[in-house]
């Protein structure tokens, strides 16, 4: 006697047919089929026409398949359960075979059959309890498609370790086809409920094993299964299931310390959700290939072919990234590279630089308005089959992104077109600065870490901004080795603030400023990797210990933080010194009269403000933070050696958070006589006039790119079919 579940959605054509199996198998073996309908739309009456001893109970909604299981088992009474889904043909002889065993071996609780593909392969339906590794080589990810035969994916599909004919104990089977056995069920109970659909088969194969009853696969009996007919029916709705169930297993099972890791693998699995979507469904979003052949067989360009560069930026906020790729937009050699540029949408609290724009139309970035700052799975989901669309129409030989999350969501979206179109688009990713520390906890720093670790893998070529940057991202973070990376300075059209003396005195008079009013300005966006705190508090003692002193606090740049900074400066009794200029985009004219140029950040890439300020004759003080060090230069003395900052060739050093060494650092600047001043900014001045110029930049890129194309064209086939053509 055996009850048999089977869980049926909009999948009633492949019921009929496992319905007609598993009658034509019995052989007057007592079975009685329950079928639980979660709210079918094809007709699913059409099995109590055909097969009136089913019970099928029709529900009104998706209960959702642990459930569904749960309710069907609750109808019966026989000694087994045989859980089965509605794509599943049953072969001949294998009742018998699973009653048997079942009988001869009374501590086996869950027993597995093989399940095979239509076409007689075996499906790894026997395998090993999930670890960190199975989300990314798990039975049907697109690693274990790519790296088939990877030791990872061996160890976890255990099916693959069975002579095919022994029974052999395993920690769980799939839920596509289990009998168990009902005294096991009474002892350990329903399958989870909270399990919608995936993963409950693994939870419930743990809790028998807890409690003493045996999980086995058992190759002799066989199964056909069509794989995913009902969950194909909703790609996005499947998808998301998986990788919420995934989380609720590790969420119940996993003990410390792994289950420190919660927020790690919620984030992992939030990212691993976009990039599985977006493989199964590209392949349906995106148009057959342009049949458009851009090299001559013996792989040189074409006359005329310029390299189409496709360039991805999370948004024009203020800030060197937006300059940086501007200018790499104005300033490429037209007759070499096509140039499109694709941004996403600005904070309503940061400053817009798009009306960079204004005046080169021809180059106007794509909107992506779901490409925003703020993780949000739906809009970043939406984002990335935009990309992915823009890639199918544009069709690029490089993708170059800046910022993480433009540079995260275009390089999944370049792996998985490559993957489907057969193509090698070039990828790659500029550094402006990072997100690994100072912006969050240390469990999500490591995330990020993980994912830029893994990005990189693919990427052809990353690029720092500066050394110190290099050397942290390849032996501190280690996100790629030394030879990927390449170091480009910024660069800049510094023209304006060459020749900013000629405004000197115009933004002292518009604030009724006398000359003798020392200006100290910090340029940047009020957010709290900033740390204006520290700004502010170092101003504080250097008032407090220089009554004499008349000062002016320019705090040039706005954001979340304004408010509370505002409130700030009330209470530290800073109001009457510091002034809030907003974002301002005549730089040129503030640095002009600006006598000390601050920045106390956490964390930097190249401050634009300080190349600026350089370049405007304005002496620095600044914190240790990032690429700072290599704009300042060696230090004169060892660090830290005068009491809380250090003098460098082209400024002064001084700690993060550390508002007393600031206030030091600023009164050095403030008594440094004459001629040793001029020397500091003549020689900061010279610095990144050489090292930080427009032409320089251009030509480093450009030579980047057409090196890229070179590889391309040594690795080029002549025969490039697509993967369905194959």
């Amino acid at each position: 006697m055996l009850d048999i579940v089977i869980v049926n959605y909009n999948s009633t054509d492949y019921l009929i047919g496992c319905l007609n199996s598993i009658f034509d198998a019995a052989h007057g073996i007592d079975v009685k089929v329950w079928v639980e309908d979660n709210a079918s739309t094809d007709q699913v009456d059409r099995v109590s026409t055909r097969f009136p001893s089913v019970r099928l109970k029709k529900h009104h909604r998706n209960l959702g398949f642990a459930r569904a299981v749960n309710n069907g088992i609750s109808h019966g009474s026989a000694p087994y359960v045989l859980i089965l889904n509605p794509d599943i043909v049953i072969q001949e002889g294998f009742f018998e075979l699973v009653l048997d065993y079942m009988a001869g071996n009374q501590d086996t609780g869950v027993m597995g059959p093989r399940i095979c593909n239509v076409d007689g392969s075996v499906q790894g339906s026997a395998r090993s309890f999930p670890n960190l590794l199975t989300a990314m080589f798990g039975r049907r990810s697109l690693l274990t498609k790519v790296f088939p035969n990877n030791p990872i994916t061996r160890e976890n599909i255990l099916t693959g370790k069975s002579d095919g004919v022994s029974p052999m104990e395993v920690d769980w089977v799939s839920g596509a086809c289990m009998l168990v056995r009902r005294e096991a069920i009474k002892e350990v109970g329903a399958m989870d409920p909270r399990f919608f659909m995936y993963w409950e088969d693994a939870d419930w194969c743990r809790r028998m094993r807890q409690k003493g009853w045996r999980v086995v696969y058992f190759p002799r009996p066989a199964v056909t299964h069509f794989v995913g007919v009902s969950s194909e029916r909703n790609l996005v709705r499947s998808v998301l299931e998986f990788h919420r169930s995934v989380y609720y297993l590790f969420e119940k099972h996993a003990e410390k310390p792994h289950s420190l890791l919660k927020p790690i693998i919620f984030w992992a699995l939030v990212y691993r959700f976009f990039f599985v979507l977006g493989s199964q469904a590209v392949s349906k979003t995106l148009p057959l290939p342009r049949q458009v052949h851009r090299w001559k067989v013996h792989g040189l360009p074409q006359t005329g072919y310029r390299i189409k560069v496709v360039r991805f930026i999370a948004r024009l906020n203020i800030g060197g990234p937006s300059i940086h790729v501007y200018l790499l937009m104005r300033g490429l050699d037209k007759k070499r590279f096509e140039s499109i540029l694709v941004t996403g949408k600005i904070s309503t609290q940061e400053g817009d630089m798009s009306y960079l724009f204004d005046n080169f139309p021809e180059a106007r970035p794509i909107i992506i308005k779901q490409l925003q700052r703020e993780i949000s799975p739906l809009m970043d989901l939406r984002a990335f089959f935009q990309i992915l669309r823009i890639l199918a129409r544009e069709n690029p030989d490089i993708v170059h992104t800046h910022t993480a999350k433009a540079g995260t969501s275009a390089r999944l979206a370049v792996m998985i077109f490559n993957r489907v179109r057969a193509k090698k688009i070039r990828t790659v990713h500029t550094f402006h600065g990072h997100v690994f520390e100072g912006y969050f906890s240390p469990l999500k720093s490591l995330m990020f870490i993980w994912i830029e670790r893994f990005l990189a893998r693919s990427t052809d070529v990353i690029v720092s901004i500066s050394r110190t940057q290099k050397e942290a991202l390849s032996e501190r973070f280690h996100i790629a080795s030394d030879s990927k990376i390449r170091t480009i300075p910024l660069g800049f059209d510094l023209t304006p603030f060459l020749h900013g003396h000629e405004l000197k005195g115009r933004f002292r008079q518009s604030l009724g400023l006398d000359h003798d009013t020392l200006i100290i300005g910090i340029v940047g966006r009020l957010v709290p990797i900033k740390c204006h705190v520290m700004f502010l508090d170092g101003a504080r003692i250097f008032l407090d210990q220089h009554p004499e002193i008349k000062v002016r606090l320019t705090v040039v740049g706005d954001g979340e933080l304004r408010e509370e900074l505002e409130a700030y400066c009330r209470r530290k009794g800073l109001s009457d010194h510091v002034l809030f200029c907003g974002w301002r985009r005549d730089l040129p004219l503030i640095y002009a009269d600006m006598d000390i140029l601050a920045l106390t950040s956490l964390n930097e890439g190249t401050p634009v403000s300080i190349i600026e300020a350089m370049a405007s004759s304005i002496p620095v003080i600044a914190t240790d933070a990032g690429g700072v060090f290599d704009l300042l230069g060696p230090r004169d003395g060892t660090p830290l050696a005068y009491n809380g900052f250090t003098v460098c060739k082209r400024g002064v050093l001084c700690k993060k958070e550390d508002p007393e060494g600031f206030a030091k650092g600023l009164k050095y600047l403030v008594r440094l006589d004459r001629v040793k001043r001029e020397a500091l900014v003549a020689e900061a001045r010279a610095f990144v006039e050489e090292g930080f110029s427009e032409e320089r930049l251009l030509g480093d890129m450009e030579d980047l790119y057409t090196g890229l194309m070179k590889e391309r064209r040594r690795g080029w086939r002549i025969v490039q079919k697509p993967l369905w053509q194959r």
